[in-house]
């Protein structure tokens, strides 16, 4: 059997991390939090489990619906932008004129556009005209966010490095001179994103949901999809790697779950019959509890239960971040990273997590998620708050904390007794180191045939050392005073 290399697992594994288009891909969809969470609080609004609260807002739910729309609802649209904005960051283009014809070219692609006749439109209250179906502005679309952003950018930097472009004059204002810049790639994107929907009719994002369908397992209510994302988010982590990568594919499936949850909510639904329950906020609150791993388990035996120094100190110093599912202090600081004492509970944890809260949902003991809330909460808090103030939610949290405890103590054990007789042998070690050291200063006794003598050695070669130093620094200032420095 070949043997295993740790090593060379984890330099493949941080090449596919710190691959371009995924860091792109990453950093493009972190921008859509801030909007994605303001929009989910009014979503949380009409949720308030008060009955008079219930009826007083539910003329308003339509009303509620519009910040929903625009930030869910648009995902794609502010992806893409953002995804090649990144992504012409790394290769030093210009941000704003790469992410504007890869948004533009996203558009010829997902976007198929129609015409409100005047009936149509007075039925509606609406203006007769040209529209935009928004169905693929959200979930749906970001797959074909992901690819036009890339290949955008991509065909963008190929005429720039081959010299391909309008070079204005020096004294053109750089806004503009970018622009000109862009322009000759722009029309290669355009004109290739018009001929692939309108000349050769292939429905791009139609296309790429057919290519990609095996992922959409893992966005499904099914047992499977609450256990491998876990999986595989804790068996990168392990080799350093942040998990979230593992995710990036599965991303589009979880939110257009929670896109359709946030659909029934604006019609009357409530929370405990939302129709998806597997979403990215279903690993936030249940799953990856303290983070990846369900770490915070882990966090409180050791700041609670350990006997070892290094485990206290380390405890205390990670249990806060950890209540606000921030890991990395303790991945790299016990460290998880490599770690064989630790390597099965933080894989096989979050798998049990996971499973439990599947089969809650399923049986619907407890509501779905249906709202974005900032990830920084403690686990039980955000737990009640996503799934629309249900108190189960709150209540299967901490039943997953404590679960977590419990897989992790009779590792947490093994280490801490380890760690103990690790202490123990180094404080030894340093007792003795610390005798010799004593021993050292010790005068030395020199008996010879005629007479007794006393020869300080350490004592004599130390003040030796000092002196010589001293006349150093003596001869600096000399030299430095005939310098006149």
């Amino acid at each position: 059997m070949a043997k295993f290399n740790a090593a060379k697992i984890t330099s493949k594994m941080s090449k596919l991390a710190g691959n371009r288009y995924f860091v792109a891909i990453r950093d493009g969809m972190a921008v859509i939090i801030p909007v994605a969470i303001v929009g989910s609080f009014f979503t949380i609004i009409s949720q308030f489990p008060i009955d008079s609260w219930k009826k007083f807002i539910t003329p308003y739910l339509p009303a509620l619906q519009v910040p929903v729309t625009f930030s869910i609802g648009m995902m794609a649209l502010y992806s893409c932008y953002a995804m090649a904005a990144a992504l012409a960051e790394h290769y030093q283009l210009d941000r704003n004129s790469s992410a504007t014809v890869a948004t533009m070219a996203f558009f010829i692609l997902a976007v198929s556009p129609g015409t409100l006749t005047a009936k149509a439109a007075k039925l509606s209250g609406m203006l007769a005209g040209t529209v935009l179906p928004s169905t693929n502005f959200g979930a749906q679309g970001l797959f074909t966010a992901m690819l036009v952003s890339m290949i955008s950018v991509e065909i963008i930097r190929w005429f720039k490095e081959k010299n391909l472009v309008i070079k204005m004059p020096d004294g053109v204002p750089p806004a503009v001179s970018n622009s000109f810049v862009s322009l000759v790639p722009a029309s290669v994107i355009i004109i290739l994103a018009w001929v692939i929907k309108e000349v050769l009719h292939f429905d791009l994002n139609a296309g790429l949901l057919a290519l990609l369908s095996p992922l959409s397992n893992f966005g499904k209510d099914n047992f499977i999809s609450s256990v491998i994302p876990p999986f595989f988010n804790s068996l990168f982590w392990l080799f350093g790697i942040h998990g979230a990568i593992t995710s990036t594919p599965i991303y589009p499936y979880w939110y257009k779950n929670l896109d359709a949850n946030m659909a029934a909510i604006a019609h009357g639904v409530g929370a405990a019959n939302a129709p998806r329950f597997m979403t990215e906020q279903f690993f936030q609150w249940f799953v990856y509890i303290g983070g990846s791993g369900t770490i915070l388990g882990l966090c409180i035996l050791l700041a609670f239960m350990s006997k070892s120094s290094f485990g206290k100190t380390l405890g205390k110093a990670v249990i806060i971040p950890s209540i606000f599912n921030i890991n990395e202090p303790i991945i790299f600081g016990l460290p998880i990273v490599l770690n064989p004492y630790f390597a099965i509970p933080f894989v096989v944890t979050p798998m049990v997590t996971g499973a439990l809260t599947y089969f809650a949902m399923a049986l619907q003991l407890v509501s779905r998620t249906i709202a974005l809330v900032p990830w920084t909460l403690p686990g039980p808090i955000g737990a009640y708050m996503a799934t629309g103030f249900d108190w189960r939610a709150a209540v299967l949290s901490i039943i997953n904390v404590i679960i977590s405890v419990v897989i992790y103590y009779p590792f947490f054990k093994v280490w801490d007794k380890k760690q103990l007789e690790k202490e123990a042998k180094d404080s030894a070690s340093k007792s003795t180191n610390t005798e010799a050291s004593k021993g050292n200063n010790v005068e030395a006794i020199n008996l010879t045939d005629n007479d007794l003598s006393v020869e300080p050695t350490s004592l004599k070669t130390t003040i030796s050392t000092k002196i010589i130093a001293l006349f150093d620094t003596l001869s600096k200032f000399k030299r430095l005073a005939k310098e006149n420095v």
